[in-house]
This record gives structure tokens, sequence and C-alpha cells, in this order.
């Protein structure tokens, strides 16, 4: 008898344990992956050079809105040389922030199209604590969306461009039926938040997902708001009916290659794909600038009227 009650005492002992190792697992995964100043803060650092350097110098607006849950987002406005009611919204990826967006803002500003490239929750000029993985950041998009409709007029034209967490935004956005919105394109974007927890967690530290990103899904809830097990673009590209064209790299090891596949899988025609070879993470403009500039604009032109 004593030794059964030895044995239930070390088992409650042990899974008391268990769960302490696992609320404070899933906090440092949460705070690690999500608050801002943390990973996020150590990834895209340095001064500005190039076609960055060029975008921060343009004379540019400084566009500011209200959030729903009250945060005040910023975004760059950079009109086209030539008046016109085409807007490409261009979204960046995690740890990075509009002013790094030089390269692709030029793209399509050359191309003769205003640019606005926001600053998603938690980076850059924009207030928050906690990044919204392209979910969160869905609902600010349409904000954002209805500020150009409302400055293009009834012609308004938009077209959506993100790499990375920008990609899985656009794609996210895509499920909410934005306004006047012509074509997508999503550089390297990840189909789940959930899948790329997971994967990150056995990539940098070489630990099961099960049952850390569960509870670090109960955080995010709690402290961000949303509940990023929700956020899977089969659930938001069957929606959308909007040209989308998926670009990835076909050596990226951040966002796995396989994302574009399911991506492709999970959206509707008019849809178009392209694995980018040898190319890393969010590299695809890096390894051939002048095919990426020539196959993105086309693609963006072919949809404008």
């Amino acid at each position: 008898m004593r030794g059964k009650k030895v044995l239930k005492g070390a088992l409650i002992s042990l899974v008391g344990v268990l769960v302490v190792a696992d609320l404070a697992g899933g906090a440092y995964l949460f705070n690690y992956a999500f608050k801002k100043g943390s990973y996020s803060s150590t990834l895209v650092t340095g001064p500005l050079k190039g076609n960055n350097r060029w975008f921060n110098a343009s004379e540019q607006q400084i566009w500011t809105e209200k959030s729903k849950d009250g945060l005040e987002l910023k975004a760059r406005y950079l009109p086209a040389e030539q008046k016109t009611n085409k807007t490409v919204v261009v979204v960046h990826g995690y740890g990075s922030a509009s002013k790094y967006m030089g390269s692709f803002v030029k793209m399509f500003h050359d191309a003769g199209y205003n640019v606005l490239a926001p600053d998603n929750r938690s980076f850059g000029l924009s207030e928050g604590e906690y990044a919204g993985y392209g979910w969160k950041d869905r609902e600010d998009m349409l904000g954002w969306i209805k500020r150009v409709n409302k400055t293009n007029g009834s012609g308004s034209q938009i077209g959506l461009y993100g790499i990375s967490m920008g990609a899985a935004t656009v794609m996210y956005t895509l499920g909410k039926h934005p306004q006047n919105v012509k074509w997508a394109i999503e550089d390297c974007g990840y189909s789940t938040i959930s899948g790329e927890l997971s994967y990150q967690l056995k990539e940098m530290f070489h630990l099961p997902s099960f049952p850390l990103v569960q509870t670090a899904a109960v955080y995010s809830k709690i402290f961000a708001g949303y509940n990023f097990y929700e956020a899977n673009t089969k659930n938001t590209l069957k929606k959308s009916h909007v040209p989308l064209f998926l670009i990835h790299g076909s050596k990226d090891t951040f966002v796995p290659t396989s994302n574009i596949y399911e991506n492709y899988k999970n959206a509707n025609d008019p849809k178009k794909m392209w694995i980018v070879k040898g190319a890393e993470h969010g590299k695809a403009y890096n390894m051939d600038k002048a095919k990426y500039i020539k196959n993105v604009t086309e693609y963006a032109a072919k949809y404008f009227k």
C-alpha cells in the first residue's frame, strides 16, 4: 500500500514538473518568436545601402492608420512619377521593415506605379509588442487597402506583393476579399504559422513541436490576440480568385520550398508558380535581378487594366 502511495506521489510530481517545464518552454518560444526586440531584431541590421538608401532618401509620405486594437501603424507612400490610379502594396518579411524594401519598391516605382510599403505591427515605425505573422496583419492590410482606394478614387487598382512573412500576409489577406486588388505576388511565404514554428523549433533547437507549439499558441491568444492555428492558406486562398503568382527558391531552408507546392495547391485559378533554382530564402531576386524584375512587372502589367 505504501509503495503505491509513493509511486502515485512520484507520478504526480513528475507530471507537475513536466507541466511547469512545458509552460516555461512555451513561454520562451512565444517570447523568442513573437515579442518585439527578441529574435526578430537580429535579422536585418546595418546601414542603409543601394536601393534601400535610395528609397529612404526619396520624397515620400508617411501614412498613419489605427488598427482595430488601437495600435498606431505607419507606412511609406511613394507616388509614381506620372499620376496613376495603380498602386502596389509591398509587404516586408519577419525581422525586416519597410525601409529595407527598397529594391522591390524601386522595381514597381520604375514600372510607373504608386508604392505603399507598410510596417507590420511590432516592426519598423509601427507600434505593437508582438508580431502578427501575417494573420493579425491581414486586418491591418485591409485598412491600408481602404486608404489606397480612398486616395486613388473610383478607378483604384491595387497589386499586392509580399516576401516571407509579408508573402503570408498577402495570402492571408486575400481570404478577406480586399477591394480593387487585381493581382497578388507571394515570394517564399509559408502556408501555416504553426508549421513554420514547428519547423524552426526542430531546425534551431532540435526539439519536437509537441507540446511547445501548442502551449505557445495559448500565449499567443492571450497576449498577441490571435490563435495562430487558424492561419492556413488552405482556408484563405480557397476564398480568393485574385490572380496569384507564387515564387520560391529551390534551396530555401528557412521557409522550406515545400510550402510553395502547398500554397499552389490551395490557390484557385488563375495562378502561376516559379521555382528559382539555387535561391535561398528571400534571395530569388538576387539570383537574376533582370529576370526577376521582368517576370514580376510583366505579371503586374498583365492584370492591371
